[in-house]
Parts: structure tokens; C-alpha cells; sequence
């Protein structure tokens, strides 16, 4: 029970601090016994009028933002190999892709003993490379005109 709680709350604080990046802040309960679990984000935190205990009623950005958090913060105590990321950035704007694209990077160089892969259709141009990092783009792929008998 004491390591229950231990976790529960270092998950809640590595969200916080997270959301901290982009000016919000944000707490995560665990009920354990339901088995539920509850985000709280407040997207302005210097004002409490903007909590939501509904992650529904976020904008498509801020919902990606704190989606992201949370895998970030439940990864810190999930011992995995590897961590991938699919299409992470589909709904943030430019500002929060960068901030969160910023801090993936941060913490993927921070676990050395992990290894992360991250998939965007979006274009990546101004991630650099370094001997921790590696970029890599595939090509569009090329369409072949097909004939349609339908639109002769």
C-alpha cells in the first residue's frame, strides 16, 4: 500500500511538472480501488477557472499535451526497453509541437538505458541530429495514376 501511494504520487508530480512546460499544471488520482483514474488539469495556472476534471472539454492541443504528459509521467515508473509514440503531434499547434517535441527529445536523452521512437507525418526539419538522435524521413511514396472506368 505505501508503494502504491509512492508511485501514485510521483506519477502526479512528473505530470505536473510536465504540464508546467507549457504554463499548466495538473494532478493525476488513482483510485485503486475501482480502478480508476482521474486527470485534473488546470490549462492556465495562474487561473483556477480553467480546471477541468472533464479532459473531454480541452481543446484537441491541450488534450494531446496532457495525453502525452501523462505517458511520460507513467513511463517514469514502467520499466520498458523501448517506448514508441505514433503520431504524437497530429492535433497540437506549432508552439506545443515544438515545446513537446522539445521535451520528448529532453527525456529520451535523459533515459539512456530506454529507447524511444517517434512517428510523425509531420515534417521534422528542424529536429538536428546529434550521437543521441537520430532523424530519419521516408519518402512520399509514388502514386500511380490508375485508370477509373467509372469516371470516363
Amino acid at each position: 500500500l505505501e508503494f502504491r501511494s509512492f508511485i501514485s504520487d510521483f506519477v502526479s508530480q512528473k505530470f505536473d511538472s510536465i504540464l508546467n512546460i507549457k504554463g499548466s499544471s495538473g494532478e493525476v488520482q488513482f483510485d485503486h480501488e475501482s480502478k480508476k483514474l482521474n486527470l485534473i488539469v488546470q490549462t492556465d495556472s495562474q487561473n483556477d477557472e480553467s480546471q477541468q476534471s472533464d479532459v473531454k472539454a480541452l481543446s484537441g492541443g491541450e488534450r494531446s499535451f496532457t495525453t502525452i504528459a501523462l505517458l511520460l509521467s507513467l513511463g517514469e515508473v514502467i520499466e520498458n526497453p523501448f517506448r514508441v509514440m505514433d503520431e504524437f503531434d497530429v492535433f497540437l499547434d506549432p508552439v506545443a509541437r515544438k515545446s513537446i517535441i522539445d521535451t520528448l527529445i529532453n527525456v529520451g536523452k535523459r533515459m539512456t538505458h530506454r529507447q524511444f521512437i517517434f512517428l510523425t507525418p509531420q515534417d521534422v526539419s528542424n529536429v538536428d541530429a546529434d550521437s543521441m538522435l537520430k532523424v530519419l524521413k521516408i519518402r512520399n511514396p509514388t502514386r500511380v495514376a490508375r485508370h477509373n472506368p467509372w469516371n470516363s
